[in-house]
């Protein structure tokens, strides 16, 4: 009783109302609390879990006054190229060096296992990383700082918030023009995060003037760079290293970000000959003008939700957002046309709809479900929502799949 007691008493002080329910109501909604907490732990054991900045964070040796004046030189000698060619080739000193050899070591020995996983998800994403980089004028081989980065996964996310295979924080993605919303976060997005993180690189080196500074300030921040310099009075990065006005992490980046790409570029070398490495990532683009539920795009591709949210990583929820220019969307390559016939068949009582619901004095986010058919977790998910309380006038964004369902 004292139990039946509390959970009566909770209800009448959201309500305002003093109210007595019957057992088998209080009964009811508890089975439905219950009902929901198994739905969200369902949606957080499929929410992909790894520790994708593993190298970022790892500690070691910093780089040596030697090191960054011959990975500058080889850097150098890279931009000398023509634009879409320009590789580094490592020199003998820098492969030989001490602190480059600390962690080409460590990565084919203590975690290796993660490097194995970061070497066969970089068969999917270098080639096209390395064209956009190419693109823009840069050597191709700076892609291995995603590998440094997040071991080359869209969903890494770091302890201090960057997201992403390039590890933006929010307020530099929206800088360099990733959309990160409640429908999507582009960060996560390998095309566009690229094209972002060159633009980024090139600034940071129009800035500093030095590829080291560049890099060090990708990885701490420019203003982290700008603040250490102003404090150290030299813009000398190994003295910036010795004076430890930069953190650890960023005083080893470009040791670790040379053995990276030592292994990357030669795995056999260094004992990785049975890398299993995935495919390239090939897809087809469509345009969507509607909102649309995952489970509807895979079936009308011939596909699994499984493969659109991997070629979509940006996507939050399982449906795309509403955009008044259209949703451009990736597809299995070769589903295009397929899709397209079976989109331009689709009744419009098919195509889910996005409206909003103004809260009425009164109502509850119970309530507002069923009318509209919905779980409470799913308006709850849609609109951010951390708990079941909603407030008088406040807006609710409601997703209707087809005819609106009656009370």
């Amino acid at each position: 009783m004292a139990v039946l007691r509390s959970i009566l008493s909770k209800h009448a002080e959201k309500e305002d109302i003093f109210v007595l329910f019957p057992v088998a109501q209080v009964e009811k909604q508890e089975a439905e609390q219950l009902e929901e907490k198994k739905e969200r732990r369902e949606i957080a054991d499929k929410t992909p879990q790894e520790q994708p900045t593993a190298l970022q964070e790892l500690p070691g040796p910093k780089a040596d006054d030697q090191l960054l004046g011959l990975w500058q030189k080889d850097i150098d000698q890279a931009m000398q190229q023509s634009p879409g060619r320009r590789k580094i080739q490592f020199s003998i000193p820098v492969v030989e060096n001490d602190r480059v050899r600390y962690f080409v070591d460590y990565f084919s020995g203590k975690i290796r296992g993660f490097f194995e996983t970061a070497l066969a998800r970089s068969g999917r994403y270098i080639p096209m990383m390395a064209t956009i980089l190419q693109g823009e004028g840069l050597p191709e081989d700076l892609v291995y700082l995603s590998l440094i980065e997040s071991g080359f996964s869209p969903h890494a996310i770091s302890k201090a918030k960057a997201v992403g295979p390039w590890q933006f924080i929010r307020s530099t993605g929206l800088r360099y023009g990733l959309k990160i919303n409640g429908w999507v976060d582009e960060r996560r997005d390998p095309v566009k995060s690229t094209r972002a993180a060159a633009a980024y690189l090139k600034d940071l080196h129009l800035q500093f003037g030095e590829w080291f500074l560049a890099a060090a300030a990708y990885n701490a921040g420019e203003r982290k760079v700008e603040k250490a310099i102003n404090r150290s009075r030299t813009d000398d990065f190994w003295r910036l290293s010795q004076m430890t006005y930069l953190k650890k992490e960023t005083r080893n980046y470009i040791p670790k970000f040379i053995a990276a790409a030592l292994i990357a570029s030669m795995p056999e070398k260094y004992g990785f000959g049975d890398i299993a490495y995935e495919s390239p990532i090939e897809y087809d683009e469509v345009t969507i003008e509607r909102p649309m539920r995952l489970e509807q795009i895979a079936k009308l591709a011939r596909t699994t939700v499984k493969a659109i949210k991997e070629l979509n990583p940006a996507l939050l929820r399982n449906i795309t957002p509403p955009n008044k220019d259209g949703f451009s969307l990736r597809l299995p390559a070769g589903s295009r046309n397929a899709f397209a016939q079976d989109y331009g068949l689709l009744p419009e009582s098919a195509k889910p709809k996005v409206i909003t619901h103004k809260v009425k004095k009164g109502e509850t986010l119970l309530a507002i479900a069923k009318h509209y058919g919905q779980r409470v977790t799913q308006l709850m998910d849609l609109n951010g929502l951390r708990n079941r309380q909603v407030r008088v006038g406040q807006d609710l964004i409601v997703i209707l799949d087809g005819a609106l369902k009656k009370r």
